[in-house]
């Protein structure tokens, strides 16, 4: 969640159902909570004392990112598949390299500053190894190239994409060294942007979220073959 106080700074400040969509998808991702574990409403309430209007809407997040999910019973947690996330991964790359190519050769001069202030606040979150207000940055600035082409269709297409796999910013910026060479890729991917080189945007794009995908790959598949491994023992 964002506020600004003036059109040059911008603080970026969680909500409760900020906290609760990463606490919760941060025990998903590092196996707390195991594939199949029930969740709900009034156990989210509970467990962090808050009313069952912001549970709700933390649980809506991670049905809408494909963590969790519901049926005949209630909400529990997806068993991910590293080829279900890269299919998607994939789609998404390239969409948005597509949109952000385009964008190039269309964005106006307020766009651009936007996308600047965003390069300048990722560059100031790098240095104070923020890795918090790092992730929303850089979900602002990838919005950013994307909105710039205009293309409605494309744009939903994108954001429909992208709030699936947005959680994997949290596991690639969380490697030793990543929130430095993200920066140098996104500063790199913005001054082509600028010069409107079009080819080089979507190439430098296509090759920082395919690396990306790859990083985030290795880790879900260790933890994939961890869980898979379990449940053999357990039916032995």
């Amino acid at each position: 969640m964002k506020s600004s106080i003036n059109s040059r700074i911008t603080i970026y400040r969680e909500t409760i159902v900020d906290q609760l969509v990463r606490i919760l998808q941060n025990r998903i991702l590092n196996g707390e909570l195991k594939p199949k574990t029930r969740i709900s409403e009034a156990g989210v309430a509970k467990e962090f004392g808050i009313s069952r209007v912001p549970a709700r809407e933390a649980l809506q997040r991670l049905e809408d990112m494909k963590l969790i999910k519901k049926n005949h019973l209630g909400r529990e947690v997806t068993e991910l598949s590293p080829e279900e996330f890269k299919e998607t991964y994939e789609l998404k790359n390239v969409i948005e390299a597509y949109g952000a190519m385009h964008g190039a050769m269309k964005a106006q001069a307020d766009e651009i500053a936007k996308i600047r202030s965003t390069v300048n606040l990722m560059e100031k979150f790098t240095s104070e190894n923020d890795l918090n207000s790092l992730r929303y940055i850089n979900y602002e600035f990838h919005d950013l190239l994307v909105s710039c082409c205009r293309n409605k269709l494309l744009i939903d297409t994108y954001q429909s994409l992208v709030k699936q796999i947005r959680w994997a910013t949290s596991l690639s910026l969380e490697l030793p060294m990543r929130p430095k060479e993200s920066f140098r890729e996104h500063k790199e991917i913005f001054e082509a942007f600028i010069n409107k080189n079009a080819k080089k945007v979507r190439v430098l794009l296509e090759k920082h979220s395919n690396e990306n995908m790859k990083r985030v790959l290795s880790q879900m598949e260790k933890k994939w073959n961890s869980h898979q491994q379990s449940i053999k023992k357990k039916r032995k």
